[in-house]
């Protein structure tokens, strides 16, 4: 076989197999979502409001692009937020609005998912007389470090991308395993430190 037409193949595969395992992703979180909205939809209906609201802000950090249910879960918090803002219960308000806003933070990387809510909550927290490090009514921003952002992608991508070849020098022919670069513990290797980065971007972000 052809050198060149050896490396389209392997490419192909490569790029199969990650955007395979960014689908497998993207599906967990998107099941995660979904399982945790309407667990937080049943506690609701049992007037259990508290655990509810557990539930819903747990939806919004299962964050994924397109899903329908991180939109309900913001729409359910903020219904939950207006209610108890009504009736007088502020803490119980400030809790449904925080957990909106940090849920899309959460979320965040290089951008910030859900930017309308976020004003939005601003605005309610505002007038809550929210208080914070920087006093009543400012509101600390926690969009994350563009640096460390910028780390978790990379990590993320290392390791999606590590994984995908070492799956593809195990399912691959044998032969693939002469060359270094074709080693499969190569790639655990790569993809462990990839995750690292990843974990650790996401915790200093």
């Amino acid at each position: 076989m052809p050198r060149r037409h050896w490396v389209s193949n392997k490419l192909v595969k490569a790029v199969f197999l990650t955007v395979l395992l960014l689908l497998i992703l993207w599906g967990r979180a998107f099941y995660g979502s979904m399982q945790d909205y309407k667990t937080g939809e049943t506690f609701l209906k049992e007037n259990q409001t508290v655990r509810a609201v557990t539930y819903f802000d747990r939806a919004l950090h299962w964050y994924a692009p397109l899903s329908p249910y991180t939109e309900k879960a913001a729409k359910a918090l903020w219904e939950i937020g207006e209610k108890a803002e009504s009736r007088g219960d502020t803490r119980l308000a400030r809790i449904a609005f925080e957990s909106i806003r940090s849920g899309f933070y959460a979320a965040s990387h290089l951008f910030v998912p859900g930017r309308s809510w976020i004003e939005r909550v601003d605005v309610k927290l505002e007038g809550l007389g929210k208080r914070t490090e920087t006093g009543v009514g400012k509101l600390k921003d926690p969009h994350p470090n563009p640096i460390w952002s910028v780390v978790v992608v990379i990590g993320f991508l290392g390791w999606v991308g590590s994984a995908a070849a070492w799956i593809q020098l195990v399912l691959g022919p044998k032969e693939s395993s002469r060359a270094w670069v074709k080693k499969p513990g190569v790639w655990i290797g790569t993809g462990l430190v990839c995750f690292s980065l990843w974990v650790l971007g996401m915790a200093m972000a």
